[in-house]
């Protein structure tokens, strides 16, 4: 009933080694999530209400630069961005709003990354004991990297795309206020209120996927194993210790667990 599996000291050490690293590698993680998601949707954010207000003064130069100049921080923040052509206002977009926070949160990532070298590079964590007692440190093991890799939060986009949207509408509220103070008939105010919702839902779901595509593109400086895999490894490892556990075997067998 509690055979050894063949090649059972190269399968358990090469598991604990990759528990080890994994156990590290989120410790890390956890701690560089926490800091690069919220510093890089402060800084993406800023920078994409920069840039998108400069494309819509290269789209919309006289509207929007009307109504701009009522909002003065912004609008002497903009002035300056390049809005020549629609080719110069589109990769300043994507140069700005993408790349200079993902560089920020690039360089902070690769400092952690350069002092967790540094701290583990000679860093040894034997495996000894029993084949049970070796199997039960594998368990815990499992079970403390399925729990770090839970607390890895999932970023949500929407409160920094509502803020968006709503400073992005002041604009837009603007100018519908001009348009509603002149002579305009109850039926073209009721259009343009339509028209002017509709934009703005329109702008909540283009900043709400901006902001997406940025946080997955972040993600990838924490890159992990899945979830859902380190819990199979958990029940996999758990399953594994009652083989070859004769005390645990029968404690579960007689608590019916």
């Amino acid at each position: 009933m509690f055979r050894k599996p063949k090649d059972e000291t190269v399968q358990v050490q090469t598991m604990w080694e990759y528990l080890v690293r994994q156990e590290r590698a989120l410790r890390r993680n956890v701690l560089l999530c926490r800091i690069i998601q919220p510093v890089g949707a402060v800084i993406f954010s800023l920078n994409l209400l920069l840039a998108s207000m400069n494309l819509l003064l290269y789209l919309l130069p006289e509207r929007i630069e009307t109504y701009l100049v009522k909002i003065p921080l912004l609008s002497s923040a903009v002035q300056s961005l390049p809005h020549d052509s629609l080719s110069a206002a589109i990769w300043f977009l994507i140069l700005f709003a993408f790349v200079v926070p993902l560089a920020i949160c690039g360089a902070v990532a690769a400092g952690f990354y350069i002092r967790h070298y540094t701290k583990y590079r000679d860093a040894q964590e034997p495996l000894v004991g029993t084949p049970a007692q070796c199997a039960r440190a594998l368990r815990n093991r499992a079970e403390t990297v399925y729990e770090l890799r839970k607390k890895i939060p999932r970023w949500s986009v929407y409160p920094e795309t509502g803020i968006l949207t709503g400073v992005t509408a002041l604009i837009f509220v603007l100018m519908f206020m001009d348009y509603a103070s002149g002579n305009a008939m109850p039926l073209q105010l009721a259009l343009a209120a339509f028209a002017l919702l509709v934009s703005l839902f329109v702008l909540f779901w283009v900043y709400a996927l901006l902001m997406y595509a940025f946080s997955l593109l972040n993600s990838l400086y924490y890159l992990s194993p899945g979830q859902w895999k380190l819990y199979e490894l958990y029940h996999k490892l758990d399953a594994y210790l009652e083989e070859v556990d004769p005390a645990e075997f029968e404690r579960r067998s007689q608590s019916g667990t």
